[in-house]
């Protein structure tokens, strides 16, 4: 894109050449004036890989953590790795309303409809700054459903999907908290328009899955404390005390506490392959195995590790993962 403003190149001695960042705000087609934050990183050659992020956690942190970044990591295997923040999230553009009390609007930006066209802007920018004619996606909890989408409208352009930690029809976490329960079909009425978490809130989630006394048999200390840390500085800390998310994806979410598949897995013809750890409680064994069955791609695997939630990439076992993808990704 002829106005996409570059943010300028990180350098750093001890930093491989094909590490170093580089960095673009694009904007939105959907939303005059308003930005999408882009980042890059690896050698050119193969097919360009988008990461997309999930529900509430910014790409630009949860899946760029120094020490345990997964996009350094992919970079490292010889991949062109980019990653961006959607609107309303990490270093893209916030609109007005999340500078106000949450309570004063409802739940809307960052919905499917929304997520989907954010994701065509930047595949657009990244095919025409890489030469490409297609792009492999790694979509990560929910931005699994967001790759499909996004593939089911331009099945031309995307080569592979990776779905790691995949929700097609999840029923725990945000899908199960969506609705009223005093008015069946409507947004639970305590949701604004966005959502504000503190630090303390990763350790809490995470250990909901694995209880605290566990951790340290699936992450370091120094693990959360870098991923925390990231995520605080994805916002105005000082500002706000915490990160800022919007609550678009309720939407979707509702939809599915009402039967709702949150995409049509059976026209994905595409190679397929899912990724999720055993202990991993927002993308579930049921969840996951039924997509793999509705799957219409004719190459398709289900991975789950034997030791791992819905935040693998930043424990233990992350190298497991690391492989299985890298792996997927060079095969014939």
């Amino acid at each position: 894109m002829d106005d996409a403003k570059a943010v300028g190149n990180a350098a750093d001695d001890e930093t491989p050449v094909s590490l170093e960042p580089s960095e673009w705000f694009i904007p939105s087609t959907l939303a005059e004036g308003q930005k999408l934050y882009v980042r890059a990183r690896g050698p050119l050659g193969r097919t360009p890989l988008v990461l997309v992020h999930g529900f509430f956690q910014p790409a630009s942190a949860i899946l760029d953590v120094p020490g345990y970044s997964m996009q350094q990591a992919l970079a490292a295997q010889g991949f062109r790795v980019y990653l961006f923040d959607l609107r309303g999230y990490g270093l893209s553009s916030r609109p007005p309303f999340m500078g106000r009390p949450a309570a004063e609007s409802t739940p809307s930006l960052g919905c499917m409809r929304d997520a989907v066209a954010d994701l065509e802007d930047v595949v657009r920018f990244v095919l025409g700054e890489e030469g490409a004619a297609q792009v492999d996606l790694l979509g990560y909890s929910w931005g699994t459903a967001r790759s499909v989408n996004y593939a089911l409208r331009h099945p031309g352009l995307v080569r592979k999907l990776v779905l790691y930690a995949p929700v097609w029809k999840p029923c725990t976490g945000a899908a199960g908290d969506a609705h009223d329960p005093a008015s069946p079909g409507h947004i639970n009425p305590k949701h604004g328009g966005h959502v504000l978490f503190k630090p303390g809130d990763l350790a809490r989630n995470w250990d909901w899955e694995i209880d605290q006394e566990n951790a340290s048999r699936f992450r370091s200390p120094e693990a959360l404390a870098a991923a925390e840390q990231a995520l605080m500085a994805s916002d105005d800390f000082h500002a706000w005390g915490g990160f800022r998310a919007p609550l678009g994806p309720m939407v979707d979410a509702l939809a599915v506490s009402q039967g709702s598949a949150l995409f049509d897995a059976g026209r994905v013809g595409c190679d397929t392959l899912l990724l999720r750890g055993a202990q991993d409680r927002l993308s579930s064994d049921m969840d996951a195995a039924s997509l793999m069955n509705a799957l219409r791609a004719s190459k398709k695997r289900l991975v789950t590790l034997d030791r791992g939630t819905h935040l693998l990439h930043l424990e233990h076992a992350r190298d497991r993962l690391l492989h299985e993808i890298g792996a997927f990704l060079v095969e014939q």
